[in-house]
């Protein structure tokens, strides 16, 4: 009975939703298909200038116009708090497990 009342009130609760079509934006083409370059990443300029690389942070600043576009200059070690130079930033080697039979580095780790 319950069912019966839930029934014909849903009924005249549901109405027609007119949904409109959703247009799902992917890849234009095949990933490594012939024409060269993809259009989705920019060329980023590698920096080469020496003094530039050994004085500013590269790559930090990405504002281009306005007061934050000024380069960012790298401190004497004086000016960085001391934990900075003692932090472990090696990674850990993988395990022959989590590597993968089919590299080099699998094969090398087994010698």
């Amino acid at each position: 009975m319950l069912g019966r009342l839930l029934l014909q009130k849903s009924n005249h609760l549901l109405k027609p939703i007119m949904y409109e079509p959703v247009i799902i934006r992917g890849a234009k083409g095949k990933a490594g298909a012939k024409g060269g370059k993809s259009a989705g990443k920019p060329e980023l300029p590698v920096e080469t200038d020496t003094h530039k690389l050994v004085t500013q942070v590269c790559g930090l600043n990405y504002a281009t116009e306005g007061p934050l576009s000024e380069p960012v200059m790298i401190k004497p070690d004086s000016e960085y708090p001391d934990w900075l130079f003692t932090m472990n930033v090696n990674r850990p080697k993988p395990t022959l497990d989590q590597l993968d039979p089919e590299t080099k580095e699998y094969w090398l780790e087994v010698q």
